[in-house]
């Protein structure tokens, strides 16, 4: 029998934005890491978002929510934490 360890990752309210879409959701992290140490990590290709809601960014119509999505860190032009925005 195999032992999974559970890491506890701090939630955040986050903004992405990509090149043709803006990310509404919650990231998760690492406590020790900021937003940003999670793109300069080469390891990881993708950042993992739950509750997104995903806007065109030209037109900012809705297209879509889904539970979670994987936002690949090579799309990401700015990337911010939601809860000081207004």
């Amino acid at each position: 029998m195999g032992y999974k360890a559970v890491i506890k990752k701090d939630r955040i309210d986050a903004i992405i934005r990509t090149s043709g879409e803006i990310i509404e959701g919650t990231v998760h992290k690492l406590p020790q890491n900021r937003l940003l140490d999670m793109l300069n990590k080469d390891s990881d290709t993708f950042i993992p978002v739950s509750n997104a809601k995903v806007y065109n960014l030209a037109t900012e119509k809705f297209l879509f929510e889904t539970d979670f999505i994987a936002v690949n860190k090579n799309h990401v032009v700015v990337i911010a934490d939601n809860t000081d925005v207004n």
